[in-house]
């Protein structure tokens, strides 16, 4: 309890220093949504002190609206690391209660929202759905193919672009982190860091590793950071992606992953792993969960020479 009032001093946190409403700016967010500039963090006790630049109708009473409210707030360990002052998020605000029992906010489906990047995001990925659209039906990349353009967010909130994949040979799946089938997404995902872990032993070079969800409602890039850090991979070249419903369809329509709603499950999925080398072809793949460790080792130096 002293830690937390020592906090409070430091940063008026869980209150808002309240602005006049501009209502122009709030059509674009739901009720409870805000975007928000970091002005400072503090890891210790998982709080930011944060600029409001606009906020939903439900939060215009509390946040002042759009006009540069000085708030504080609780978030979540995995969304910290993007959090660093500076940062522009979007986010839900979801009221929580503070250790003193006073009613306050907790960050929730935190998500970068730099205009500039917002742009280049955008732009790359119109180019991803022109270039869907364009394969027809019954097409799917598969060996020999190069990838498309897209762009999604990492772990980190920082744009991923298919830029990632030049100038090493890199291991792609799918896969998303409310999975509950031990033979499906976290049996990948082991056997991703397995393959890690031997790659760097055996010192074969410049390999990188990328997963992309396919639950992007769900998966935001905090989750992301702390899927990451539940199986303990070693991020330095391991990215996981995620962006908006529509890229992730279109994404999932030219690998060939298949997926449906089952009652009591998240999400019901065909998977597919693949090897994409520094010229971004793919140059090997597994369609389904199966594949083995050993394998891919083996093919993963052929891929650099590709």
């Amino acid at each position: 309890m002293q830690k937390f009032v020592l906090i409070l001093a430091c940063f008026p946190l869980l209150s808002c220093e309240r602005r006049e409403v501009r209502v122009a700016d709030l059509y674009q967010l739901p009720p409870d949504a805000l975007r928000g500039r970091v002005i400072e963090s503090d890891a210790n006790f998982s709080m930011i002190r944060a600029e409001v630049l606009a906020c939903g109708k439900g939060l215009i009473e509390e946040m002042g609206g759009s006009a540069g409210a000085d708030c504080a707030f609780a978030v979540q360990a995995g969304d910290l690391r993007m959090l660093s002052p500076g940062f522009v998020f979007r986010a839900k605000a979801r009221e929580t209660f503070t250790p003193a029992g006073d009613p306050g906010y907790v960050l929730a489906e935190v998500w970068p929202d730099d205009r500039a990047e917002r742009m280049r995001v955008n732009n790359v990925n119109r180019l991803l759905r022109r270039d869907t659209l364009s394969l027809g039906e019954d097409v799917i990349r598969s060996v020999g193919d190069a990838l498309p353009p897209f762009a999604l967010y990492d772990q980190d909130g920082k744009v991923l672009t298919t830029d990632y994949f030049d100038g090493s040979v890199t291991v792609l799946n799918f896969i998303f982190t409310r999975c509950s089938i031990a033979e499906m997404c976290p049996s990948s995902t082991r056997k991703m860091k397995k393959l890690q872990v031997l790659a760097e032993q055996t010192e074969i070079k410049h390999v990188r590793f990328l997963s992309i969800t396919l639950d992007p409602s769900f998966d935001s890039p905090g989750v992301l950071k702390t899927y990451a850090r539940a199986y303990q991979l070693e991020e330095r070249n391991f990215r996981l992606g995620t962006a908006s419903k529509g890229v992730i369809d279109d994404l999932a329509r030219q690998f060939g992953i298949l997926r449906k709603n089952v009652e009591g499950m998240p999400l019901d999925h065909t998977m597919r792993t693949m090897i994409v080398n520094a010229k971004r072809q793919i140059i090997y793949q597994f369609p389904s969960s199966h594949w083995s460790v050993e394998d891919f080792l083996a093919r993963l130096s052929a891929g650099l020479n590709d």
